[in-house]
């Protein structure tokens, strides 16, 4: 998932318009956090609700280890 349009902020929060990149669904992130960590690491881990794709194309399972 990346952020396609900020919707709004408030100091360090934001929502936002996430589309994934595998299937290009479009979700609203009403959670967002503006820093380092939110950015590199917890966005692209984020499973589109659609595909269940995170930015490197993997799925939960294959995240946690199990490639049945």
């Amino acid at each position: 998932m990346y952020i396609k349009k900020i919707l709004s902020e408030y100091r360090n929060d934001f929502v936002a318009t996430m589309k994934c990149e595998h299937c290009d669904a479009e979700h609203k992130l009403t959670t967002g956090y503006h820093d380092d960590n939110y950015h590199y690491k917890v966005i692209p881990a984020m499973p589109c609700p659609s595909c269940g794709k995170n930015r490197a194309g993997q799925t939960k399972e294959n995240v946690n280890g199990n490639t049945n």
